[in-house]
């Protein structure tokens, strides 16, 4: 089924322009088409466990978050450097997601990407950015 790239709407086969936005149909969507509106991508992170970490962190600081985790799997355990989990919070939160994450000794995020990494890196391991 062929879907729009701009409004999200799913074709029949066989289309291949959006009636609504006159665009040419994809295959498929690079975002999942199910995300609420009113959510947006806090940061990306390339360790599952920092994720839930960093989850847990926003969710005590009253910031509800849900990840998408977009891992690479090869066998029982990702494929270390293949992982990828997006921590979305709604779009009135991040400001203040980011400060927090930002304020805690732990994590830092990339000003280049939006990575998070640990506070002791030197370097975005996710786009290469140096850190202050």
């Amino acid at each position: 089924m062929p879907f729009c790239p701009e409004c999200k709407e799913e074709y029949l086969d066989g289309v291949a322009m959006c009636e609504t936005c006159n665009v040419k149909l994809v295959d498929r969507l690079d975002e999942p088409n199910d995300v609420p509106a009113d959510l947006e991508v806090l940061c990306t992170v390339s360790s599952e466990s920092n994720a839930y970490i960093i989850r847990g962190f926003l969710e005590s600081e009253d910031v509800p978050c849900q990840l998408e985790n977009a891992s690479f799997h090869a066998g029982p355990a990702p494929v270390e450097g293949l992982t990828l989990v997006r921590l979305w919070i709604r779009k009135e939160d991040v400001d203040r997601g980011r400060q927090l994450i930002e304020e805690h000794e732990d994590f830092t995020i990339c000003s280049a990407c939006g990575h998070v990494a640990g506070a002791q890196d030197t370097k975005c391991d996710f786009c290469g950015e140096a850190f202050d």
